[in-house]
């Protein structure tokens, strides 16, 4: 159980810089009823089946925000950062000019 909800974490993770949310709530789906019925499967009751797969579900929508936010934030900064510095290449070439 813990290997499945790292792999899952990781996988949202990595799919937060890279899909859109349409896509990844439609991966998310699947792949959260899939592991419910491989839990009832194994032998669960459906309730903990249902309780496994809206937990994954809720672990995968969780580390897919977080990644949308941060992978923001980042390009976010690197565009700042990118303009900071033309900006300070275009000052310092008009004090040479003036």
């Amino acid at each position: 159980m813990l290997i499945t909800a790292l792999i899952a974490a990781v996988v949202s993770i990595a799919a937060g810089a890279c899909i859109r949310a349409w896509a990844f709530a439609i991966f998310a789906f699947i792949v959260a009823i899939g592991f419910g019925g491989v839990v009832f499967v194994d032998g669960s009751s459906a309730v903990a089946a249902i309780g496994s797969g809206i937990a994954i579900l809720v672990l995968m929508e969780i580390g897919y925000l977080t990644s949308v936010f941060l992978s923001g934030l980042l390009r976010r900064n690197a565009r700042l950062r990118a303009s900071n510095s033309a900006d300070s290449v275009s000052a310092a070439s008009e004090r040479q000019k003036g």
